[in-house]
């Protein structure tokens, strides 16, 4: 499991990177991930209901689809946080079908509680989650033909997200892109920069397979 502890917005947060075991069903290998993932952030004295952000990794459409309903089943209660799933088997170095980074934070108030925000109607993924001042977003992306009219609606809905949040475009510390492999990067910042035109801190851009037509998908963290 790799490991990195960041300060970053004034908190402390921990980073967790694992690929599955894949010695039985699906949904064991992302329930083991996960335990484990909460075995290790318990010798810093957090655990899952820290989590703040999952990003799952798939080797393929049909583990994606049981690795997402089992995430959900665990990280739910007061482990529910935001999220994002891509399929990239490239990605592996290992026979597993899933691999999984973790992100939690330490509260500077042990008493302190994650605000999270559902979609309506509800859906197996949050909509935003809210800590001490820091927001969360889950990645956005949508079914529509085009890139160039998938990206229009995606920076939207993010924006709306913002706003409900009383953050903005503007407050974003982090924009992270998952581009379909059939793209290119350059056309991405130019399209998005049109969408977005002032300056946006600390993007990062990650290539992705095919999952179900969508090519771009984008995760944010703003402050409020």
């Amino acid at each position: 499991m790799h490991e990195t502890i960041t300060p970053w917005l004034g908190h402390e947060f921990v980073a967790l990177s694992a690929e599955g075991d894949p010695h039985g069903s699906v949904r064991s290998e992302m329930a083991g991930l996960l335990a484990r993932m909460d075995d290790r952030l318990r010798t810093h004295g957090l655990s899952l209901e820290d989590t703040v952000r999952t990003r799952l990794w798939a080797r393929d459409m049909d583990a994606w689809v049981e690795a997402v309903e089992e995430r959900a089943r665990v990280l739910s209660g007061a482990a529910r946080s935001v999220s994002s799933s891509h399929i990239r088997p490239s990605r592996f170095a290992s026979p597993a079908r899933l691999s999984l980074d973790l992100l939690a934070m330490r509260p500077n108030d042990s008493g302190s509680r994650k605000h999270v925000v559902e979609y309506e109607p509800r859906t197996i993924v949050a909509r935003s989650l809210v800590r001490e001042g820091v927001l969360f977003i889950s990645g956005n992306t949508v079914v529509l033909p085009t890139f160039e009219e998938q990206l229009p609606v995606v920076v939207g809905r993010i924006g709306d997200t913002l706003a409900m949040a009383g953050s903005s475009w503007q407050r974003v510390v982090r924009a992270s892109f998952f581009l379909h492999v059939s793209r290119q990067m350059a056309d991405l910042r130019a399209s998005f920069r049109q969408q977005v035109p002032h300056e946006v801190a600390g993007c990062e851009y990650t290539w992705v397979d095919t999952r179900q037509g969508k090519l771009i998908e984008i995760e944010v963290t703003a402050e409020v």
